[in-house]
C-alpha cells in the first residue's frame, strides 16, 4: 500500500483488507511523508494483529509512482504473490482469494511472469455507486501495453517472478505509473495477463484522486489534447528506459516490435509502416485511430 495524507478514507480500506476471505496476507505500507494521522491509523490497525502482519515503511517522497516502485524494487519483501493497494478504495471480501485462484490456475508456479487485474466499481466520496470501469474485449499483449495500461494498479495481483524483474532495475528509475509499467514488463516477457471482467474493488472517485477513472467524452477529449501536446511522447521515453533494461532477454517478436515503436520518431512513411506492421492498438478502436493520427504528427515515440 502506498499512502500520503489519506486519513479521510484509509480506515475503510484497512477494514476491507481485514475482512478478506484469504487470510494469509501481510500488509506492507510505504508512507510518502504524510502530515495528517495516516501513520497513526496504520499503527493502530497493526496492533490488532501479530507482530509483522502490518509493516509501516517510509517512502521516497517523490510521488505515488516512485512510492510504489520503491516497494517493487525492494528485494527483502518476499512472498509468492503481491497486490497493489490504494489508501482510499474498498476491497470486496473475495478480492485476494479470487485473484490467486485465477493466477495459480493459469500458471501454478509463482516464479513465472503472471499478472491479474480486474474491472472496478466506481463510487463517489459518500460510497454511492456511480458506474463501472470500461469492459475491455481485445487481447492483452505487448502491442497493447505500449499504448495503454489495461487495469488499475489498485486491482493488480502479480507473481514473485514478475516482481523479480523489478528488483533488477535501478533503484532511481523513473516510471509513469506502477500499473502501466507492470503490464508493459509482464507482456514484454510474454507473461500471462489475466483480466477479470467482474469488479473486485470499489474505486473511490473524489477531488483528491491522483489518478481517476477518466470516463466521459469531455474527460477523454481533455486527456487526448494533453497526450497530443506531448505528454504521451514523454511517457513513452520514460517507459523505454525500463524496457532497455530487459531488452536483451525479451522474446524476439516483442523485441522487434519494441524497436519499431522506438522508431516512431522517424520519417512519415516509416512511422506509418511501423505502426501498422507493429500492430499497436488500444482497447477502444476509436482511440487506436486517434493514436494513429498522433503517430502521423510524430507524437508517440
Amino acid at each position: 500500500m502506498g499512502t500520503y495524507n489519506g486519513e479521510k478514507y484509509l480506515e475503510k480500506q484497512l477494514r476491507s483488507i481485514a475482512s478478506q476471505t484469504y487470510t494469509n496476507w501481510t500488509l506492507v505500507v510505504s508512507d510518502d511523508g504524510s502530515t495528517d494521522d495516516t501513520c497513526k491509523i496504520i499503527e493502530r490497525f497493526a496492533k490488532e494483529f501479530a507482530e509483522g502482519k502490518v509493516i509501516l515503511l517510509q517512502g521516497p517522497r517523490k510521488g505515488f509512482a516512485s512510492n510504489f516502485f520503491s516497494l517493487l524494487n525492494r528485494k527483502d519483501i518476499i512472498t509468492s504473490y503481491y497486490a497493489f493497494c490504494d489508501q482510499d478504495d474498498i476491497w470486496c471480501d473475495n478480492k485476494i482469494e479470487d485473484a490467486i485462484k485465477q493466477l495459480t490456475l493459469i500458471n501454478p508456479s509463482s516464479d513465472s511472469y503472471c499478472l491479474y487485474g480486474s474491472r472496478t466499481t466506481l463510487i463517489d466520496a459518500e460510497e454511492n455507486i456511480i458506474g463501472c470501469s470500461p469492459c475491455f474485449r481485445k487481447s492483452f499483449n505487448f502491442n497493447n501495453a505500449l499504448l495503454q495500461s489495461y487495469a488499475g494498479g489498485n486491482t493488480m495481483v502479480f507473481s514473485r517472478g514478475l516482481k523479480r524483474l523489478f528488483e533488477q532495475l535501478p533503484s532511481n528509475l523513473q516510471i509513469v505509473s506502477h500499473d502501466w509499467i507492470l503490464y508493459i514488463m509482464c507482456s514484454a516477457m510474454n507473461g500471462d495477463v489475466i483480466y477479470d471482467i467482474e469488479p473486485k474493488i470499489l474505486y473511490r472517485q473524489h477531488d483528491q484522486n491522483l489518478v481517476g477513472s477518466n470516463l466521459g467524452f469531455k474527460s477523454k477529449l481533455t486527456r487526448f489534447n494533453r497526450l497530443f501536446a506531448g505528454e504521451f511522447k514523454s511517457w513513452s521515453h520514460i517507459n523505454a528506459v525500463a524496457l532497455e533494461c530487459i531488452k536483451e532477454v525479451m522474446p524476439e517478436e516483442n523485441r522487434s516490435n519494441y524497436e519499431r515503436f522506438s522508431a516512431l520518431n522517424s520519417n512519415l512513411l516509416t512511422r506509418v509502416s511501423h505502426f501498422i506492421h507493429g500492430g499497436f492498438y488500444r482497447q477502444n478502436g476509436l482511440e487506436t485511430c486517434a493514436f494513429f493520427i498522433m503517430n502521423l504528427f510524430r507524437k508517440l515515440g
